[in-house]
């Protein structure tokens, strides 16, 4: 018994002088940054922290077709920017993927080689242009009244993108929030959802919170979201990211 127990301290200590060799193995050397932009050249308004850039270092196995190489997700931010500062250098696949906007790719749409061969190293920097579903712009922004209640308005463009039909509107919500995060908003001040139908494209839509705001002397940030589903009955229409929302650009008040 005492020779077996020997084995096995002796098993524990080689996995450990194993485990204590020293990673040589090159760390992070590089940063990628960038935006997203819509068709009229705009920052894309998204949700805060959108994974909405997919990545695929093809360079890892470039000459071994039998190493998986699985995908990897970018975050972006509110404005449509993105940077990450701990990147490994190489050969990459990127897509726009999965987000409040058209397929990027017609010809491969969400294969595993869509995207562009993007080169990265040392400071890299790679903007897309995409096609989003709406295009949603203020008519009046942000005001509290003398009750103190908040009011704005907003109308929405549909966008089509060639070789697509449009899917249908859903519903709205007037996001409210005491941090710049706007998407962390204050479900109290607007609970339900506004219902959204095609024939109210360009049509002025008002908001209006359903109780005062509960706090004074203080910033609140203020955005429109708006989203599309399916089309009815054109099953086509249920493209990558289908039901995610579409934004105003995010205004900041003051309430004294």
């Amino acid at each position: 018994m005492k020779r077996f127990s020997n084995y096995i301290v002796l098993a524990l200590c080689s996995v450990w002088v194993l485990s204590c060799e020293i990673d040589n193995y090159d760390g992070p050397d590089a940063t990628v940054q960038g935006a997203l932009y819509d068709h009229n050249g705009q920052p894309l308004q998204v949700n805060h922290g959108s994974g909405y850039i997919r990545m695929k270092e093809v360079s890892w196995g470039k000459n071994d077709p039998e190493i998986f190489i699985g995908n990897q997700t970018l975050k972006v931010q509110q404005d449509g920017t993105y940077r990450h500062t701990k990147w490994f250098s190489g050969e990459y696949r990127m897509l726009p993927y999965n987000g409040n906007f058209y397929p990027y790719d017609d010809a491969k749409l969400d294969a595993d080689d869509a995207g562009e061969l993007v080169q990265i190293s040392g400071t890299t920097t790679k903007d897309f242009t995409v096609t989003p579903y709406l295009t949603i712009e203020w008519v009046k922004k942000p005001t509290v009244t003398a009750d103190n209640y908040l009011e704005c308005s907003i109308r929405f463009k549909r966008n089509q993108k060639a070789g697509y039909e449009m899917p249908d509107l859903r519903e709205s919500y007037l996001r409210i929030s005491r941090s710049v995060n706007a998407s962390a908003s204050d479900g109290q001040l607007f609970p339900t959802p506004k219902s959204i139908t095609n024939d109210m494209e360009g049509q002025e839509i008002t908001y209006r919170t359903s109780i005062p705001l509960k706090y004074t002397g203080i910033d609140y940030w203020i955005r429109v979201s708006m989203n599309c589903q399916t089309a009815a009955g054109k099953p086509e229409t249920n493209y990558p990211g289908m039901g995610a929302e579409n934004f105003t650009t995010i205004e900041k008040i003051h309430v004294p």
